[in-house]
């Protein structure tokens, strides 16, 4: 299969031209912006559903096609729970990833989390290349293609070595002032717990979580004697209400 560059050319110069897209695909290409093109010139739901599913194994990263493909999805099957769960994780995390408090102001943001794994020779880049060409695999409603996840699927890392790398993550974001966008972070930065306890915390979920037994971060800390539960509440109290606070509710 040939990969086009995007913006593609092809579809720019034929961006309402039905036959010449499809012949463009047939020709071998996987081209992001040809699905694109075809899912708003084609009329039945099903036929978009399945151009903008084409399109988000394309581009597993960008929000804006899943949320479509999974929208998509549900006009054909509105009881299809796994997708309604799918596309409610999404605008979650893409909510959370937008709160600020007042205190914090834009600035650049903290190395993503590949670049801090190759950095810290957890992987190498040639391995980094490989997990990240894998994301493009997979059905986008049930697939979790996170990078840290994938890697550990793959028994490429270790969890410690992921928490670590999360850990480093977090310190440069809160060394860039870029607000908490979860729980784990908002501890850390007031003071209720250290970055060691964080990093133990993690490794010690994502270990659990190796093997199906999913607890959240709170329940970790709770178990591992490092906060208390008065304490913990209190802090996904404010984590919450800052949350709101940028929304004017």
């Amino acid at each position: 299969m040939k990969r086009c560059p995007y913006p593609c050319p092809v579809v720019a110069a034929n961006q309402t031209n039905l036959a010449a897209l499809r012949a463009h695909l047939l020709e071998g290409y996987q081209c992001l912006d040809a699905w694109l093109a075809l899912s708003e010139l084609v009329t039945d739901m099903r036929q978009r559903r399945d151009c903008l599913e084409r399109a988000a194994v394309l581009a597993p990263e960008n929000e804006d096609i899943q949320i479509a493909y999974l929208e998509a999805v549900l006009a054909v099957e509105p009881d299809n729970r796994a997708a309604m769960s799918r596309l409610n994780e999404i605008r979650t995390l893409r909510l959370l990833s937008d709160v600020k408090t007042s205190h914090f102001h834009e600035q650049p943001r903290a190395r993503l989390l590949g670049e801090i794994l190759v950095s810290i020779g957890a992987i190498s880049p040639s391995e980094l290349r490989e997990v990240l060409k894998s994301q493009q695999t997979g059905t986008p409603i049930t697939t979790d293609r996170r990078l840290g996840q994938l890697l550990l699927r793959q028994g490429m890392i270790t969890p410690g070595k992921l928490a670590h790398a999360l850990i480093i993550q977090q310190q440069e974001r809160s060394r860039l002032r870029i607000a908490p966008q979860v729980l784990g972070e908002y501890l850390v930065e007031q003071n209720y717990i250290t970055p060691q306890q964080l990093e133990l915390a993690l490794a010690e979920q994502l270990r659990l979580d190796q093997k199906n037994q999913r607890l959240s971060l709170g329940q970790i800390l709770l178990r591992l004697n490092m906060i208390s539960e008065k304490l913990i509440e209190r802090a996904a109290r404010e984590h919450d209400q800052a949350f709101w606070a940028k929304y004017g509710y």
